[in-house]
């Protein structure tokens, strides 16, 4: 990796591993190093816990142990979320931040599914549930394949994408073929989603931005607007929903790289 290059650090959406976004980061490699993260949350140093704070600190411990100088620190989802959270505890160890469609709750929505979760019903409020029913094992690799490529999650993503995601989110063994990614941890991931983001004060040093899906269910678009004007980053769309990265990678990457152009 070039000394003289800058460096992009992303984190993954939840359920989806690092190298399922092979297409997204392969058409940054030109210009940028890319470090990535491939499975957030599985590390015993790093349980999930309420508001993410430990993840926060998987992104920081993982940036000190593969990157020699700040990064450019961009995310999906909850990887955008965490990243956000890593650079607002330690500005020093990044450039600026990208953040892709994150799904946060601001204000009153926050304080509201704060009760949610204390409650036990914020599940009918995320993905947990879904997430929770996940099919797990397949007898074999071609059983495996066709089913992800019969759910409607996957059909609007990019070929190339869903192949990574089925080579990078599943494992064969002497049984058949399992999940990569740990459900137990992807459903507490949902449950935990943060509350207080609408609490962290101004960032400092730190420039950034936030891309969206125009199609995106996921996020609060007022919310997104309190968060740009408090942090000052601006606010951008691209073509999509919510996991527009993996259905348009190369088009998510082109914003990206236009946007850094401005921000650094």
């Amino acid at each position: 990796m070039s000394a003289d290059r800058e460096i992009i650090h992303f984190a993954h959406a939840n359920g989806f591993p690092g190298k399922t976004y092979s297409v997204l980061l392969d058409s940054l490699r030109d210009e940028y190093g890319i470090i990535a993260v491939e499975k957030l949350g599985h590390s015993v140093d790093y349980p999930v816990n309420n508001n993410w704070s430990n993840l926060a600190d998987e992104i920081i411990a993982h940036v000190e142990q593969n990157a020699e100088k700040p990064v450019i620190g961009a995310g999906h989802s909850l990887g955008s979320i965490v990243t956000f959270m890593a650079a607002h505890k330690r500005p020093d160890l990044f450039r600026a931040v990208i953040m892709l469609d994150p799904p946060f709750f601001w204000g009153g929505a926050g304080l509201i599914f704060r009760m949610m979760k204390f409650t036990g019903i914020a599940d009918r409020f995320t993905p947990a549930k879904q997430s929770s029913g996940r099919k797990r094992y397949w007898p074999d690799m071609e059983s495996a394949r066709a089913y992800f490529y019969s759910k409607s999650l996957f059909r609007a993503f990019d070929p190339q994408c869903l192949e990574d995601y089925i080579e990078c989110g599943t494992v064969e063994g002497p049984g058949g073929v399992s999940l990569a990614y740990n459900v137990e941890t992807e459903v507490k991931i949902f449950q935990t989603m943060p509350d207080n983001i609408s609490m962290y004060n101004k960032i400092r040093d730190v420039p950034g931005s936030i891309i969206y899906g125009k199609k995106s269910h996921a996020v609060h678009i007022r919310s997104l607007k309190k968060f740009t004007e408090r942090h000052g980053f601006t606010l951008r769309t691209a073509p999509g929903g919510h996991l527009y990265p993996l259905e348009k990678p190369r088009e998510a990457a082109a914003i990206m790289r236009k946007e850094l152009k401005h921000l650094l």
